[in-house]
């Protein structure tokens, strides 16, 4: 409890003294939201002709909702900015244990602003579609791709802790490829992320299997990957 408090009262400062940036979180999230959401009617209309590219594009980028824009994330490849910032709270000193759940709580603050503005915006995109998902099936429907991001935002936590700028920089290019290769090796078997997650959401709503083997897994990947990565700080230089 006395770490979560520490740790929210750092991003407060994040908060404040950032303000500016904030304007380009909902900016990638509004564009985001009406670039998929024209390419999930499209997906519904021509379905042989866009699937792997459908699976692909929420694979790459619904992980990036689990970002709000600051200074750091601007810079992080030219000035190293993440290093720069354990390196700081290294030297108040702050404890590893509080700058995880820094970046934990970050997370699911970028998960709830994005989250509401991206599948909220998307939602009146599609909703001439034939998807017939009514709003509580709708909701199954962002919970289970918000389950997917939360759960690959852990390993970008590690990534992102574990590595110099150039180091993230590349991890982050090497889940690029990995998103691209699953959707492909998807498409081969014959299968349909975008068409399967919309379809149980529809027929099991709140209990859709989909829907709760995500978040699960989402739990599962950032307890997991807090681990991996409080490991980690103990024993990196950060010179």
């Amino acid at each position: 409890m006395e770490n979560a408090k520490k740790a929210w009262s750092i991003i407060l400062k994040d908060l404040k003294s950032e303000k500016k940036y904030f304007i380009w979180t909902i900016v990638y999230s509004v564009y985001t939201a009406f670039t998929l959401g024209l390419a999930v009617k499209g997906q519904m209309e021509a379905p042989k002709y866009l699937n792997p590219v459908i699976d692909g594009m929420f694979l790459m980028l619904i992980p990036m909702l689990g970002f709000y824009f600051c200074r750091r994330s601007f810079k992080y490849l030219s000035e190293d900015s993440y290093t720069q910032m354990l390196a700081f709270f290294r030297a108040l000193p702050i404890p590893n244990q509080v700058v995880i759940v820094y970046r934990v709580i970050q997370i699911f603050l970028a998960y709830i602003v994005n989250g509401i503005v991206f599948f909220g915006l998307m939602y009146f995109v599609i909703e001439s579609a034939d998807i017939q998902l009514s709003i509580i099936e709708y909701m199954a429907f962002a919970l289970t791709w918000i389950g997917y991001g939360i759960m690959i935002s852990g390993a970008y936590m590690y990534f992102e802790f574990s590595n110099n700028g150039k180091g993230y920089f590349k991890s982050t290019l090497l889940f690029l490829v990995g998103a691209v290769v699953a959707a492909g090796i998807i498409k081969l078997f014959g299968g349909n992320m975008l068409l399967c997650s919309i379809a149980l959401a529809n027929r099991w709503s709140m209990l859709s299997p989909l829907m709760w083997g995500m978040l699960v897994g989402a739990t599962a990947s950032l307890i997991l990957f807090s681990k991996l990565t409080e490991r980690k700080l103990r024993t990196r230089d950060l010179v």
